[in-house]
């Protein structure tokens, strides 16, 4: 019997990421927005890097000026992850201006429900039991 995650895995919206941006992308955008040399910017991003090691390692979050957050979270095994919050305006932003591809676009909103009918659909010979 099918599960109700195989569902969304199968048929749930998703994107689909497109190329990365590159490294060397990245960083020539921000050569040509801010007029800095090369050099100066890659001084900048690598002692960023330094500082939010710095401060993780003490066990402080760490915040950006636009409101981007990066904090430490202790593990039961005594690892440590980090959890990186976006600031919310650039979350704002994104959704409003989003351009990439969805994946199973026309699913965007279907309720559960709606999502265990179509698996049922297309896999009669596993369904998925419906309550009710």
């Amino acid at each position: 019997m099918a599960k109700k995650i195989q569902v969304w895995s199968a048929f749930g919206p998703k994107i689909a990421h497109g190329l990365p941006m590159t490294k060397d992308e990245l960083i020539e955008n921000i050569i040509q927005t801010t007029n800095q040399s090369k050099g100066s910017v890659l001084a900048v991003l690598s002692e960023l890097d330094v500082q939010l090691e710095a401060g993780l390692r003490a066990g402080r979050i760490v915040q950006l000026p636009n409101g981007t957050h990066f904090e430490p979270i202790g593990k039961k095994d005594g690892t440590v992850d980090i959890n990186v919050r976006v600031s919310p305006e650039l979350d704002k932003r994104v959704n409003a201006g989003f351009r990439g591809k969805w994946l199973n676009a026309e699913n965007i909103g279907k309720s559960e429900a709606e999502m265990v009918a179509l698996w049922n659909e297309a896999h009669p010979e596993d369904p998925i039991p419906t309550e009710g």
